[in-house]
């Protein structure tokens, strides 16, 4: 008797938590569901409204500001110690035929770059005393377009391009010893590198509170394809939930891979 009270709880509350959820899905679509401002790895030719709309969470977060500027930052980076701010300027709004067109300037820093280089050290050469200086620095430029094909579904296109710089130094010699001789010496090396790539996206509310995404482009830097797919969900009229995947992955030597790279955040929008 007891075991089919408690089925008949588990039971009363998961057709509770659907019927929330249906009614959720099928109200009205939020105002800031039709323009999204970015995808899963594209920023799209929208900002963030007029007169300071403003968007937090994990993911990216920030605010407009003079009508056609969006400051935003990557939270998500900034808890992995990649600080981060993004300045994006909207050019041109998505009227008649016309469609909205956007440009912007990001910048990286790795500021844990020197912990992550005294940890290699200690790990590779536990028997010698380097003291090591580190840095990682990222610039991007970005330019977005966006047009609306109907009143659920957009398509976008935008061209990317990444400047890296990094550097390893010592601020002291090192010594380099052999059976006969030692040798001192001091490591730098700086290196710098290009990464440019040209995507694509579409994006379709299934339902006023489901879109799916897609991306698709080309990386001239590697000389191959790149992708992703996602669905954003939005809970409440402000909090939205994205999960996706974007590909290729990483691999690591021989020992670890990933095929695809996930892509989550949680963000709401007021």
């Amino acid at each position: 008797m007891e075991k089919k009270r408690r089925f008949c709880l588990i039971a009363l509350i998961l057709a509770s938590f659907l019927a929330v959820s249906s009614t959720s899905l099928m109200a009205e679509k939020p105002g800031h569901f039709g323009c999204p401002v970015k995808l899963l790895n594209l920023e799209t030719g929208y900002i963030l409204g007029r007169g300071g709309n403003v968007q937090i969470g994990l993911g990216q977060s920030g605010f407009g500001e003079a009508d056609r500027m969006q400051l935003t930052t990557d939270v998500l980076l900034d808890l992995l110690t990649f600080l981060n701010f993004q300045v994006k300027l909207g050019l041109l709004e998505d009227k008649g035929p016309m469609p909205a067109l956007a440009a912007g300037f990001a910048y990286y820093n790795l500021v844990s770059s020197q912990y992550i280089v005294d940890t290699a050290i200690k790990e590779g050469f536990a028997d010698t005393d380097m003291d090591m200086s580190s840095g990682l620095e990222i610039y991007y430029f970005f330019a977005s377009m966006s047009k609306r094909l109907n009143e659920r579904a957009r398509v976008h296109a935008g061209y990317q391009y990444r400047y890296l710089t990094g550097y390893v130094s010592s601020d002291k010699p090192i010594e380099l010893a052999s059976d006969e001789d030692t040798v001192s010496v001091f490591l730098s090396v700086d290196q710098n590198t290009v990464h440019r790539s040209l995507l694509g996206a579409f994006d379709v509310d299934l339902v006023d509170r489901l879109k799916v995404i897609l991306e698709l482009g080309y990386d001239f830097s590697y000389d191959h394809a790149r992708g992703g797919v996602g669905v954003r969900l939005a809970l409440l009229n402000s909090f939205t939930l994205q999960v996706g995947a974007l590909w290729p992955g990483i691999k690591i030597g021989e020992d670890f891979e990933l095929p695809v790279l996930p892509n989550v955040s949680m963000l709401w929008r007021f």
